[in-house]
């Protein structure tokens, strides 16, 4: 059984990159194979106070330049897979909490596999504060590998 679509979840760390990679690697030599490259940033919550209307101002047009960040990041993932031979790519970014996201996708997409970059918090803080990759094995309809 081989694999034939792969969702990888992406950001600028360097585990990224390599389960991105690692991606390249499974689909490799199947011309049939689908890639699916996410990243998703988390909506900021808006609060303008009567004191400082302008604070409200900055949060949206920070959020905007995060945006167009993800959607840079996923455009250089996709031409970056394209240039390792996997021909069936699509970009999704997505404005929502990055585990809905995957999950979300993973229902709509029903990849064979999502592969996630381990960010390295330690178990305590994964505990506390919670890991994407953690939140994702827990929920997720599919497998899920997590690249050291």
């Amino acid at each position: 059984m081989g694999l034939n679509s792969i969702l990888v979840a992406v950001d600028p760390s360097k585990k990224s990159v390599k389960a991105l990679e690692f991606s390249f690697k499974l689909l490799r030599g199947n011309k049939n194979a689908r890639l699916y490259i996410l990243n998703a940033v988390n909506p900021m919550l808006l609060r303008v106070s009567g004191d400082a209307p302008q604070a409200g101002i900055m949060v949206v047009e920070r959020q905007e330049e995060e945006l167009e960040e993800a959607k840079k990041l996923v455009k250089k993932a996709v031409a970056h897979a394209k240039a390792n031979g996997i021909l069936n790519v699509e970009g999704i970014v997505r404005e929502q909490d990055p585990v809905k996201a995957i999950i979300q996708a993973a229902d709509r997409i029903k990849p064979d596999l999502i592969i996630l970059g381990n960010r390295g918090r330690s178990f305590r803080r994964g505990i506390f504060f919670g890991s994407v990759s953690q939140r994702v094995s827990a929920d997720s309809p599919v497998s899920v590998l997590i690249v050291k």
